[in-house]
């Protein structure tokens, strides 16, 4: 007797504890394979300061002065809002761990590139269409800029892949026809200065650019 009323008090208070305190849904960030993570236990990543004038005073003073013998003003730095950085990392996980790819077998190469004829941007190259509404965009046309392309670690070999393509996550896109230079249609993610973003409330077109190409745009909060 004592034991069942123990049992209908025990019931009775464990109900009542639900009530009051219903269980909560794991968040969408748990949901979603802890992809934001905590590095707050690893030190941030430095370089010291005197290392980075060296470097950046070494590329204008050799490679991009040997550049601007052919391009008077070419482009030396390339600023990106965080959140858009932020956004091309978090798809590349997303994608890849729905295939079970471990964040550590990914990485992002960065390409040194160039902005085509400004003549090929409306029809052949519809991704910098935009820059033909504003003057100071119009101008990046043969202008040094970087591309992003995400990776991942296969036989020892960071190759580049399309998280969104599973055939490339064990073989080359070099030997798929969809990734050959002549094909106009297939895309990839990547990252390079090129659209408007969609989220922003500006009407202004350089600022609603995910990033700027110094010069043409202005420099004047660089350190280096």
């Amino acid at each position: 007797m004592v034991s069942t009323s123990l049992l209908i008090v025990v019931t009775f208070a464990f109900a009542a504890y639900i009530y009051k305190y219903p269980p909560k849904k794991p968040s969408l960030s748990q949901n979603k394979q802890n992809i934001c993570m905590d590095y707050s236990h690893e030190p941030a990543p430095t370089l010291k300061v005197n290392l980075i004038h060296e470097m950046t005073n070494g590329y204008r003073q050799n490679q991009l002065d040997f550049i601007k013998r052919v391009i008077t003003d070419d482009a030396h730095s390339i600023w990106f809002d965080l959140e858009t950085l932020k956004k091309f990392i978090y798809h590349i996980e997303f994608s890849s761990k729905k295939n079970n790819v471990s964040s550590k077998d990914l990485g992002v190469r960065i390409y040194y590139s160039r902005y085509p004829e400004i003549e090929t941007w409306e029809k052949k190259y519809p991704d910098l269409s935009f820059f033909l509404r504003n003057a100071l965009t119009k101008s990046y046309q043969k202008r040094h800029t970087l591309i992003m392309i995400p990776t991942i670690h296969r036989d020892k070999i960071d190759i580049d892949f399309n998280p969104d393509d599973i055939r490339t996550y064990t073989q080359s896109m070099r030997n798929i026809e969809d990734y050959l230079s002549s094909n106009d249609e297939s895309f990839i993610p990547a990252l390079t200065i090129t659209k408007a973003s969609k989220n922003s409330s500006s009407s202004s077109p350089i600022s609603q650019n995910h990033g700027s190409l110094i010069p043409p745009a202005n420099g004047s909060g660089e350190a280096f």
